[in-house]
């Protein structure tokens, strides 16, 4: 039977409407052994520890990044980011340049708005040419 074992994090917090600048907070989170991956840990957190924490997750739903944040100073999804490969304490933070609407959630709004403008494939004018019989009909 494998251990709890207590996790240190660092988040960032703020809440526009209730704090007057951002501040972090540390916690020592006690994860189940099938708490493997960060995401498991953030919701954890917010359903045992402090469910006023603020992020973001739309796991298969097709909106994949939605949980993207700077983990330990490097930015990555909290849904495959191994707990066992990070030093502690976890340091988390929303993603840099970008508005921050609370705690780990940032305004995709600009973002969006650039991915859609961008069309990365070719465009075509040029009809294709019509398909030749074969030789030997």
């Amino acid at each position: 039977m494998s251990k709890k074992r207590i996790v240190k994090f660092e988040i960032y917090r703020y809440d526009p409407d209730r704090d007057e600048r951002p501040y972090m907070q540390k916690l020592d989170v006690e994860l189940e052994p099938t708490d493997k991956m960060l995401l498991d840990a953030l919701v954890r957190i917010k359903n045992d520890v402090d469910d006023s924490l603020a992020i973001r997750r739309s796991c298969r739903e097709g909106v994949c990044g939605s949980d993207a944040m700077n983990i330990n100073g490097k930015n990555g999804l909290a849904c495959t980011t191994n707990l066992l490969e990070l030093k502690e304490p976890i340091v988390l933070r929303p993603l840099p340049g970008l508005p921050v609407i609370r705690d780990l959630i940032v305004d995709m709004t600009h973002f969006f708005n650039q991915y859609h403008s961008v069309r990365p494939y070719l465009i075509n004018d040029t009809p294709p040419p019509r398909a030749r019989a074969p030789a030997d009909a």
